[in-house]
């Protein structure tokens, strides 16, 4: 579920008289076509940081914001092509390969230092 943060407030409905996520998702459930749910900062910014992926466009594009509605699915994305993975599929194939296994861009990983007496 894509959801992009916009000024928008949004009608009263969760704890506290503030709307919640899971009450646009409830909203979302009734629609007949798909349409990704937008929530505004207020909303965005009460969301648990570990159930949100953020993809950082570069300017002039926005920023994105996707929650996992699986928690206990462990997701990952490539810093290359924004892409979101499974973080086991994500793990393997960096270890295998060391590049993405969509945009193929190598991974350096840095090699521990060595301690010197």
């Amino acid at each position: 579920v894509s959801t992009q943060s916009t000024g928008a407030a949004g009608a009263a409905g969760g704890a506290g008289g503030e709307e919640t996520f899971e009450d646009r998702l409830q909203q979302w459930d009734t629609m007949s076509s798909y349409q990704p749910i937008e929530i505004g900062r207020d909303i965005l910014r009460r969301m648990h940081r570990s159930q949100v992926t953020v993809l950082q466009w570069p300017s002039p594009l926005r920023y994105q914001f996707f929650k996992n509605l699986m928690p206990d699915i462990i997701l990952e994305t490539c810093t290359s092509c924004n892409r979101i993975f499974y973080a086991d599929d994500l793990e393997l194939q960096l270890l295998q390969k060391k590049a993405c296994p969509f945009c193929r861009k190598k991974v350096h990983q840095e090699e521990p230092p060595t301690q010197t007496d």
